[in-house]
């Protein structure tokens, strides 16, 4: 397909060791034998995005798919947990909910989930701590703390609630001595999900790497959730279509 002739999607980027290893094999993980059990990361979180933007699916079906996929290569519950909350709450901003309602709304499927606790903990430790005076960078810290998923989840659904705006939110998360990279990307994903790429600043898009590429499959994406049955009809896939996704 047309991603493969992509170049810049060749470069090494430092990925996880848990990403490696977790897809280096042919072995699928599941829920009840997981790839790398003892891995929090928040990897497979930031990677759980895009099943918010099923936006015609129910929320449980979200949740499910985002921690099935996560539990690829983050086996530990506050791992996967974690990636299906983000998923949600992703979902429920696609469909047009505040951040509190739709974290409210991951809280409620997270309830009677092995392993929840922690997740539903750091949630609710960042509404909370919107209301503890101005934000600051040891405050995205001490959400984030020692950079496992739970955490930096909590730290951008905190930048989001705070900041006036895209920029300031984004600057929270990335302005701090904690796992700037992660909370940015989790951040990110949750104020484009609230305001789309139109609220980012020009200036930073104009110096965004493989930006015609990811707004191409954007629509693609887009296209095949919402216009599927015309694309894959009782005689087959559209022949451009297979050409642009040959396992599609």
């Amino acid at each position: 397909g047309w991603l493969a002739r992509e170049e810049w999607l060749y470069a090494r980027r430092d990925p996880a060791r848990s990403c490696l290893l977790g897809l280096g094999d042919d072995i699928m993980g599941t829920l009840d034998a997981p790839k790398n059990p003892g891995e929090a990361g928040p990897e497979a979180t930031a990677r759980s995005a895009p099943f918010g933007l099923l936006v015609g699916w129910e929320p449980q079906l979200v949740m499910q798919l985002a921690v099935e996929c996560a539990a690829q290569t983050h086996g530990h519950p506050t791992a996967y947990l974690s990636a299906g909350a983000y998923a949600v709450v992703v979902h429920a901003l696609a469909r047009g909910e505040s951040l509190d309602a739709a974290v409210q709304q991951a809280l409620a499927l997270l309830a009677g989930r092995p392993g929840q606790q922690q997740v539903t903990d750091a949630l609710q430790h960042a509404l909370g701590a919107v209301r503890q005076g101005m934000p600051s960078p040891g405050r995205v810290e001490e959400l984030a703390g020692d950079g496992t998923a739970e955490g930096l989840l909590a730290a951008a659904v905190y930048c989001v609630l705070v900041g006036d705006d895209v920029r300031h939110g984004l600057c929270l998360a990335v302005n701090h001595g904690g796992p700037s990279a992660a909370a940015g990307a989790l951040t990110g994903g949750l104020l484009g999900a609230l305001h789309g790429e139109t609220a980012l600043p020009p200036a930073w898009l104009a110096e965004l790497e493989g930006r015609p590429s990811v707004l191409v499959l954007a629509d693609d994406f887009a296209m095949e959730m919402t216009q599927g049955p015309a694309l894959h009809g009782p005689a087959g896939s559209s022949p451009g279509w297979l050409t642009r996704y040959p396992r599609a």
